[in-house]
């Protein structure tokens, strides 16, 4: 099975309520994709986040996946696509990423490849991300020195 038609797949399975949906099927793709997959499918992954996700287990997997394969095959320039992906996970998965950006704020050896990256990015995508960076920093969050030195270098 192709990159392609197992992004397909796991899109069709986000939700797992369907008959024959399998969670053991979900996660065995995942894995599929990050011991085999190249950076470019991190953007294909962010279009699977739903904020209605019935398995929330599944979104953390995704987001599990998508930090391996990153790590995998360098860091920079999966970080740089991960950041070009969040659009794609808007706006039906907002909370989820959100979920994602924390996530990355609490790895100390991502934030400097997520400033280059933001620093690249097109001003689009730049804006969505500081959007939700800024929405996190309303909430009750620990990272709020790091959000601002992260906009401060990237804007």
């Amino acid at each position: 099975m192709s990159f392609e038609q197992q992004i397909n797949t796991l899109y069709q399975m986000r939700f797992l309520n369907n008959e024959g949906d399998d969670i053991d099927v979900f996660t065995s793709l995942l894995n599929e994709l990050a011991y085999n997959g190249g950076n470019e499918v991190i953007k294909d992954l962010c279009t699977i986040f739903e904020d209605d996700i019935e398995e929330p287990s599944a979104a953390d997997d995704i987001i599990e996946t998508i930090f391996y394969i990153a790590n995998r095959n360098g860091l920079d320039q999966g970080i740089y696509v991960l950041a070009q992906g969040i659009v794609n996970m808007l706006p039906q998965a907002k909370g989820w990423a959100k979920t994602l950006l924390k996530t990355l704020l609490n790895g100390e050896k991502l934030i400097s490849p997520f400033t280059d990256a933001l620093k690249k990015v097109d001003n689009e995508t730049k804006q969505v991300i500081t959007n939700i960076l800024i929405d996190i920093k309303k909430g009750p969050s620990k990272n709020n020195e790091t959000i601002d030195k992260i906009l401060d270098q990237a804007i």
